[in-house]
């Protein structure tokens, strides 16, 4: 592993996005220096436990309003006067693409520039393509290294997303991540040939181990749902299914895993479905729980679907875990789910938001549990073949280590 890289995001670390943390540690199985930097403060939430594994350094970025850029562009001036200009260029480039907060993204990117010239950063990496791209975006005119984009879902779906800043990003990136086939060919439908050059496919992959260990003593009946509680997971399709079910007298017993602003909605709901006594809501639960939950699950269901602003999940990592764990899925064509649960063979795929369809696969794999079991044996294979973190860690390695040398040998040509 060649090159010292950053990994620039939001927040660092965050609960709900355990698949940036596994990336990272998976980097540092391979013996790569990583800095993280957060650019806000850290939600207060419980903290996964493979935290305490994390060698690298967590930096907190200034808020933008506690930053002088006067004195941090005289320090630039001073260093190469040539660099102002390309500031300029780079801010009135994303101005015209409608970044609103520009002149705050900017004065981090100044900011940043110092602290990964100081660190000896080679290369950065960012999740998502939005405010922390932008910033990188930024620093790279500035003079600052390359930088990398792992694009996932809300940042290229949502109907808010403009292609042109896309394009930008994108095109300007020494490479860009996204996590299944199904988001290549949307990007494709956005992009123009010169960017979609930079594009290319990655899935997530998880700590398989963790969850191949995971001791399956299902509970009879027993319908498992993990997620944020947000409008692309379906769980309003997942209560509407139940409240079917309990209607048609089949017996089940359900446990919901997450936390989310939908969830007083959703235990309102579950209430005047008649559902209290047979669905739980169990709030966030430490990693520890989540596995002990899969063990105990005669299935696993999250009908993803698409939301109303076009948001929707890319490759749930919850799935991801539950096929490793071998507990048998029910889910929706959405996005990177047919591949995970490869077009049906490696699961049960229904249409989105029809709650119909889902009760009755529901039904049919609560009385047929022993059925499963071919799918659950694929899904297993197809897991430790596409989604193993291990296998991943050494592809985006490999990536890196080009996108440093490329960085270099242009340093090396402007001095």
């Amino acid at each position: 592993m060649s090159g010292r890289i950053a990994y620039l995001l939001k927040k660092f670390p965050r609960l709900s996005e355990t698949f940036v943390l596994g990336e990272i540690l998976g980097q540092e199985e391979l013996g790569r220096d990583v800095v993280v930097y957060s650019r806000r403060t850290p939600d207060d939430e419980p903290r996964h436990p493979e935290l305490d594994r994390l060698r690298a350094e967590i930096v907190e970025v200034p808020a933008a309003s506690s930053v002088e850029p006067f004195s941090l562009l005289v320090d630039l001036a001073n260093d190469d006067p040539e660099l102002v200009r390309r500031l300029g260029d780079a801010v009135a480039r994303l101005s015209r693409c409608g970044v609103a907060r520009i002149t705050k993204l900017a004065a981090e990117a100044l900011w940043l520039r110092a602290d990964v010239l100081a660190r000896g950063i080679d290369h950065v990496h960012v999740h998502f393509a939005t405010e922390s791209a932008i910033v990188a975006n930024v620093l790279r005119a500035l003079g600052g290294p390359g930088y990398s984009i792992t694009a996932h879902a809300k940042d290229i779906y949502r109907e808010t997303v403009d292609p042109k800043l896309l394009e930008l990003l994108v095109g300007e990136s020494e490479f860009t991540v996204t996590v299944c086939d199904a988001n290549v060919e949307h990007l494709r439908s956005m992009l123009p040939d010169t960017a979609m050059e930079r594009v290319r496919r990655l899935y997530n992959g998880i700590d398989r181990a963790t969850f191949q260990g995971v001791e399956r003593r299902p509970r009879a009946r027993r319908v498992l749902s993990i997620g944020r509680l947000v409008e692309k997971k379906g769980f309003d399709t997942l209560l509407d299914a139940f409240a079917i079910l309990a209607r048609r007298g089949v017996q089940f017993d359900a446990e919901i895993v997450g936390e989310g602003e939908e969830r007083a909605r959703l235990e309102r709901r579950a209430r005047e479905a008649g559902l209290a006594s047979s669905v739980r809501f169990l709030g966030a639960l430490p990693a520890d729980r989540v596995r002990e939950q899969l063990g105990l699950a005669t299935i696993f269901a999250l009908p993803c679907r698409i939301g109303a602003d076009g948001n929707r999940d890319a490759l749930p990592t919850v799935l991801l875990e539950a096929q490793a764990a071998r507990v048998p899925i029910v889910s929706c064509p959405v996005s990177g789910v047919s591949e995970i649960l490869d077009e049906g063979r490696a699961g049960v795929l229904v249409p989105e938001a029809d709650p119909v369809s889902l009760a009755d696969a529901i039904a049919r794999m609560l009385d047929r549990s022993d059925e499963l079991h071919d799918l659950v044996e694929h899904g297993a294979q197809l897991g430790a073949r596409e989604f193993d973190r291990g296998v991943q860690a050494r592809v985006l390695g490999e990536w890196f280590d080009a996108a440093v040398l490329v960085g270099r040998e242009t340093c090396a040509s402007r001095t």
